[in-house]
């Protein structure tokens, strides 16, 4: 019995040895031409720029770059616009690496994926699958997969799937399953557990689900691993994913109700039967199987599909999904395990969320590309097995055949990448693109327009604007959109009616309230404006624009210190509101007050921040530091004062805030270049229109 347990122990040994040996320096050399591939395909992608929601995925991290900031990140669902808190650190620890240069973090999204495509080869080469490494590279180069590597927000897919896979490795390792499994299968026989590794597949697939919950059906995938690699399944094997299944639930709720509550995902659109989703989720499942095996043509929004229960054709893609699945099953004793278990975990992991998820982003498409990045693996997987093992067929033909026709293969699926990576060098790229292949992508119309808008092209973001809301008349936000260019133009009526409009079909829209406002501000109705930025701030007391825009009806009412509050609060909330800090300075210069009201300690205390992060945040947002920004509204106050009255220089010096005439000399010959008394005698007799002191409006508002 001894005899036999040290025969055991060396064969063991000897085979971890080899599993130790697996990873060897020709395998580096396999690996880092991967690595390499992937960065060459991606050329295209990495001298683009931000793209859509990447302001609110990457640019808003500058409003939390503080270590409160991160710690919002972590503990405050809403801070950002998805809780994935491991993917808004990566963000934030970016910021402060290399602030917004568009090329760490497309490098950073590149590397990633080649990283998930070596841990793919490496996972399949374990589990003894043939082909391992075309199907990393497939994966690697596919053009599917263009939208989540080329796109900086997909950062949550490309690392929560590099995590993932890590998990599974441990998983494996933990299980004793493919190269791990040492063949002690005899109950009799030693078993060592090393419960590490268990332990590190939980800590890791937590770490993908705070980068993206879209891994959740880690458990499923295991579970059919286990199957796939063993005769039979045990209670054990499910026991051990509970803990698994119990984080993914958690996260998952999480994320719906972010969905819900944080972006929106909710209204008439988003609530579909179980009827109506069985015949998204079928046709769905083959479409993604149509764009691996012929990847033309992509786009960043496909059609939506109209789904119609009382159509009978529809029912065929859940009847056929449904049969090719239970198929595979029924075959399962004769062609092997593989298929079924490749088949359901792409189905379950993209095709099956529709199921139980309602997304965000399915009110622009049922579908999208990066919503396979995960389930698209295992058919990968089963294609390249299913190649390398037709070329043995070939018997010693397969020598020269395989390396040209699986070479030919990756240099198409590489130059199609290339291409489509193109398509995300710049927002108006994307989206004209995106309307090239389909011309009824209203989402993409509107982004057009407010790319356009962005540029001062009013006009031609008009015509895209009209065009979105012809395909879909009920989209708030180009309403709001279109309201803002006809505003910009002059035309006051006509983008109130929009406004109104996106009132009527989103009455929670924030946005259209307060560009309501600002249209019967820009009307000489400021009362009415006050009522619609009250009805703002009802629904985002923390808006500092709106407060700012606020602030400047109440000075058209003539109600000044109802404007500094606002003003002030619009400091308070955003220290790096240029408009506001201006505003709030114009008021206080009007109010000949300056020698009391503004000092950089308050400012910075109205800012809650300390005088030195005050001075920093007020040079980004001006290009000046707030002393020399004091100066100079105090200077242009003593010019004020200079040219309309004959009060003394000590005078002059004491109302503008200086103090003492020296200082008013000093500072007087710095910013205008001549004395206080010179420049009297160059104005004298000559007055302004606020010699009583009434405060002139500050024009400068800002549209959302």
């Amino acid at each position: 019995m001894h005899l036999k347990i040290v025969k055991q122990m060396k064969k063991k040994g000897k085979a971890a040895e080899r599993t130790r040996q697996s990873f060897s320096s020709r395998a580096w050399l396999w690996g880092i031409l991967l690595m390499s591939l992937t960065v060459l395909a991606y050329v295209p992608a990495l001298n683009g720029n931000f793209l859509w929601d990447d302001d609110d995925h990457i640019l808003s991290i500058k409003g939390l770059q503080s270590l409160n900031g991160l710690w919002n990140v972590w503990f405050r669902p809403g801070a950002t616009i998805q809780y994935y808190p491991l993917t808004f650190t990566i963000f934030w620890v970016d910021y402060h690496l290399w602030g917004f240069s568009p090329l760490a973090y497309h490098l950073q999204n590149v590397l990633l994926h080649g990283l998930a495509a070596v841990f793919l080869w490496q996972i399949l080469a374990r589990l003894r699958v043939p082909g391992a490494w075309l199907a990393g590279a497939i994966f690697a180069l596919h053009p599917v997969n263009v939208m989540s590597v080329a796109w900086m927000t997909e950062l949550k897919n490309t690392l929560s799937v590099a995590l993932v896979l890590g998990a599974v490795w441990a998983y494996l390792r933990f299980a004793k399953i493919g190269a791990y499994n040492l063949g002690n299968t005899s109950e009799k026989a030693p078993i060592t557990i090393e419960w590490r590794f268990y332990a590190l597949a939980l800590a890791l697939f937590q770490l993908a689900l705070l980068a993206k919950t879209a891994v959740s059906f880690l458990p499923a995938t295991l579970l059919l691993i286990v199957w796939w690699q063993r005769k039979r399944l045990q209670w054990r094997d499910v026991c051990l994913l509970i803990p698994m299944l119990i984080m993914a639930a958690g996260m998952g709720y999480i994320t719906s109700h972010v969905e819900q509550h944080s972006i929106g995902a909710t209204g008439e659109e988003f609530h579909r039967g179980i009827l109506e989703r069985i015949l998204v989720s079928g046709r769905s499942f083959w479409f993604y199987l149509g764009k691996l095996v012929f990847p033309h043509p992509l786009i960043f929004f496909y059609p939506q599909w109209r789904i119609d229960a009382g159509a009978w054709w529809q029912y065929l893609y859940p009847i056929s999904t449904v049969a090719l699945l239970g198929g595979l099953w029924g075959m399962h004793r004769r062609i092997g395990k593989a298929p079924f278990a490749a088949m359901m975990h792409f189905y379950v992991c993209t095709s099956f969320l529709t199921l139980i998820l309602t997304l965000y982003m399915t009110r622009y498409s049922f579908v999208s590309d990066h919503w396979q990045y995960f389930g698209c693996m295992s058919v990968i997987a089963l294609a390249a097995a299913g190649i390398t093992l037709t070329f043995e067929l070939f018997g010693k033909q397969k020598v020269l055949l395989q390396p040209i026709v699986c070479g030919l293969l990756l240099v198409t699926l590489g130059m199609l990448t290339w291409r489509q990576s193109a398509m995300y060098s710049n927002s108006e790229t994307l989206f004209r693109t995106t309307i090239e292949r389909n011309s009824n992508a209203w989402m993409a119309l509107n982004n057009l327009g407010s790319v356009l808008f962005a540029q001062g092209k009013v006009e031609e973001a008009i015509i895209d604007y009209r065009e979105a809301l012809r395909i879909n008349p009920n989209n708030p936000e180009a309403q709001i959109n279109l309201g803002n260019a006809l505003l910009q133009q002059g035309h006051e009526d006509e983008a109130i009616a929009h406004y109104h409009e996106a009132l009527r079909l989103d009455p929670s829209s924030t946005k259209a309230q307060y560009n309501l406002g600002n249209a019967l501000l820009q009307q000489g109705r400021p009362a009415e404006a006050i009522t619609q930025f009250h009805e703002a701030l009802k629904l985002n007391p923390n808006n500092a624009e709106v407060h700012n825009n606020l602030g400047n009806a109440f000075i058209q009412q003539g109600q000044t210190n109802e404007a500094l509050a606002h003003y002030r609060e619009a400091v308070r909330i955003n220290p790096n509101y240029a408009l506001a800090h201006n505003n709030l300075g114009l008021v206080l210069q009007q109010q000949r007050n300056l020698d009391e009201a503004i000092t950089v300690e308050a400012l910075a205390d109205r800012a809650a921040m300390s005088v030195r992060t005050f001075t920093r945040r007020f040079h980004a947002a001006t290009g000046t530091a707030p002393i020399e920004w004091l100066i100079r509204l105090r200077v242009r106050r003593a010019q004020d004062l200079l040219e309309t009255t004959d009060a003394s220089i000590d005078h002059v010096a004491e109302a503008a805030g200086f103090g003492a005439p020296e200082t008013l000399r000093h500072h007087f010959r710095n910013v205008v270049g001549t004395s206080p008394s010179a420049w009297r005698a160059s104005f004298r007799g000559r007055a302004t229109q606020n010699k009583t002191g009434a405060a002139r409006a500050p024009v400068q508002i800002s549209l959302a």
